[in-house]
């Protein structure tokens, strides 16, 4: 057995498989340090997912679909942050409302566009060898062989990580997101705009959660199916808790998800004996149960932003 083609192409799989959990906890990071709880995420990659599919469609161009998956990711995102930072609504039940919209009427748009129930046709994606970032020089190497052929959003999500990192600790927007994060009151006194910032980190965050949506339609799959993004956008908001609301932290958690997916196929293709007895939807249950069991050990442990998700009104002068 080749053990570096199996290693490298196991770690492969769990960047790409991680790539959505990762997009969406991070969009996650962003808004809740902001003191917004987005629980839309999965929603908004839902979206997402099928627009970047239309506009790839549309256009020809798996570009075209990331502008417009982005674009209504925005568009959502300040929907959002309309009604929980401007008019200081229940984000809970906002968020709620995006998730519920988002399986009525993406259903809805697949059957009146592509006259379909489950799936929409195959579009131009960044998972084909056209688009591949291709460092042929390493993929021989145990590990490092797992870069070298990996799409472009992969990349984006792995480069986001230590870019928001940059922003949150080592600027002053950063600081500004963080503090109206954990007390408003104190950073509007200090001439912060809380508002304005809870504005930008929602729609940040929102853009951020459409990528993930992005990389399973136009990343790992060339088509939208009505099934997506299954569950993704929940397990980013378990690594976003699990990685203790920091970009490092849950890059980490998206990677020990993503494992118990790759683990999943692992077990299925090699399971012998008792194993191979146990029913097959146990194995398609593993990411999530690890999801449920990671949660329960770090519930409690977890400190999240003190005003993360109270609604902020601002002081009348």
């Amino acid at each position: 057995m080749n053990w570096t083609y199996l290693i490298n192409e196991s770690l492969k799989q769990m960047l790409d498989f991680a790539a959505p959990i990762l997009f969406a906890a991070l969009g996650g990071v962003i808004s809740e340090n902001s003191g917004v709880v987005n629980i839309a995420l999965e929603g908004i990659m839902r979206f997402a997912a099928f627009f970047g599919v239309w506009g790839a469609f549309n256009s020809g161009n798996p570009w075209v679909g990331l502008l417009w998956g982005v674009l209504i990711g925005a568009l959502l995102g300040a929907f959002h942050a309309y009604i929980t930072v401007k008019w200081a609504g229940d984000q809970i039940v906002s968020g709620v409302a995006i998730n519920v919209i988002a399986t009525a009427m993406i259903t809805y748009f697949l059957e009146w566009i592509f006259k379909t129930t489950g799936y929409s046709p195959t579009v131009a994606y960044f998972g084909s060898s056209k688009y591949l970032v291709n460092i042929n020089f390493i993929e021989n190497i145990p590990v490092l062989g797992a870069f070298a052929h990996l799409h472009i959003l992969i990349w984006i999500s792995l480069i986001l990580v230590f870019v928001l990192h940059f922003i949150l600790y080592h600027t002053v927007l950063g600081l500004r997101i963080r503090s109206v994060g954990e007390y408003p009151l104190a950073a509007e006194t200090l001439g912060v705009d809380v508002l304005k910032v809870k504005w930008i980190a929602v729609i940040l965050g929102s853009i951020i959660a459409a990528l993930g949506g992005i990389s399973l339609s136009l990343g790992t799959m060339s088509s939208f199916t009505n099934s997506m993004p299954s569950g993704k956008g929940f397990i980013g908001l378990a690594a976003m808790i699990f990685g203790k609301w920091t970009p490092i932290g849950a890059m980490l958690a998206s990677f020990l998800f993503a494992s118990a997916q790759v683990l999943q196929f692992l077990l299925q293709a090699i399971a012998k004996g008792i194993a191979a007895k146990i029913p097959v939807g146990f194995y398609l249950a593993l990411p999530y149960i690890l999801t449920i069991g990671a949660l329960v050990g770090v519930v409690g442990k977890a400190v999240a932003p003190a005003a993360d998700g109270v609604p902020y009104k601002k002081e009348e002068s």
